[in-house]
């Protein structure tokens, strides 16, 4: 089931799933995947800049990623916001989570030294509103 209006919950859930300070997602809109009454994925919109917003995704189980979800994790920057763009960082080490941004039709665009607090590196992907196919 998703939820909404409950960007704070989702947002804080998403963090401690990233091991990341949640407080550095706001201010942000967030939309969780719960079942039996629990979290189990969650998508923080965050950095909304003009034309742009950045999506966090985090999940424990890979049973929320379907069609429908889909469409309604990407109708709201694309179709509610009507923006042109939507980019998401990801560790450089996180093959896993790589693939998974491939697969949703993102597209790898940058790398960025020393981007995260430990001094990791970030990867950077982009999907335009044409790209998406669940719109």
């Amino acid at each position: 089931m998703l939820v909404y209006g409950q960007d704070e919950r989702v947002a804080k859930w998403v963090g401690e799933q990233l091991m990341k300070d949640s407080e550095a997602f706001l201010p942000c809109v967030a939309i969780g995947i719960e079942k039996d009454g629990e979290l189990i994925a969650g998508v923080v919109y965050n950095n909304y800049v003009g034309h742009l917003i950045e999506m966090t995704i985090a999940s424990l189980d890979k049973a929320w990623c379907s069609r429908h979800t889909l469409k309604a994790l990407f109708r709201y920057p694309f179709i509610q916001l009507n923006l042109k763009r939507v980019q998401a960082l990801c560790s450089a080490n996180d093959q896993g989570v790589q693939m998974f941004l491939k697969r949703l039709g993102f597209i790898h665009e940058g790398v960025h030294p020393c981007a995260y607090h430990d001094g990791g590196t970030a990867y950077s992907f982009g999907m335009l509103k044409h790209q998406c196919r669940y719109i």
